[in-house]
């Protein structure tokens, strides 16, 4: 019983800290705290087997420190960062805006005055395009019949030519 009510007590104040203390630390002070508790943890490790750190090789007293070091710069590089974000040392939080939706009447017209719109243009299109369509038709027409023409006219004129005379330019059948 002597050893269950002190452990007892200190249960519940460090259940105290852990919920009403430390959710109101800042991430800055988390992290300087975090390199205090590492280096006295450290610190107390070595007291502790300060004799076989001795007796080993100074190789293998690199390799005990090397995750210490490696968690310590991770913690500077921590604190670092939200110096350089944060200059106050606390992190803000936005507010929430107020979005509100708007009408569904407002929304129906909308689309529906899109789809007009949109129908309107179809139909400008069309037309534009019927109406280049039917330009292009007649003058391809025009154009062959003047080619027709000209080609009509230009044999009965060649034939007329070749009949009335007698040159070396007649062909071998007309001679005969």
């Amino acid at each position: 019983m002597e050893l269950f009510i002190p452990g007892l007590l200190v249960f519940f104040v460090v259940i105290a800290i852990s919920f009403l203390v430390i959710p109101r630390f800042t991430p800055l002070l988390a992290a300087i705290l975090s390199i205090v508790f590492l280096t006295l943890g450290v610190r107390q490790h070595y007291m502790m087997f300060a004799s076989e750190y001795r007796l080993s090789t100074w190789q293998d007293s690199l390799k005990i420190y090397a995750p210490a070091i490696m968690i310590g710069a991770i913690i500077l590089f921590i604190i670092y960062s939200i110096l350089a974000l944060f200059t106050k040392g606390s992190v803000p939080v936005p507010s929430m805006p107020n979005i509100t939706a708007p009408n569904e009447n407002t929304v129906t017209d909308n689309v529906l005055e899109s789809l007009n719109t949109a129908a309107n243009s179809l139909a400008n299109i069309n037309a534009n395009l019927e109406e280049t369509v039917n330009e292009a038709v007649n003058t391809v027409n025009e154009n062959a019949t003047k080619l027709l023409n000209n080609i009509t006219g230009n044999n009965n004129k060649n034939k007329n030519k070749n009949k009335n005379e007698n040159n070396l330019s007649r062909s071998f059948l007309e001679t005969l």
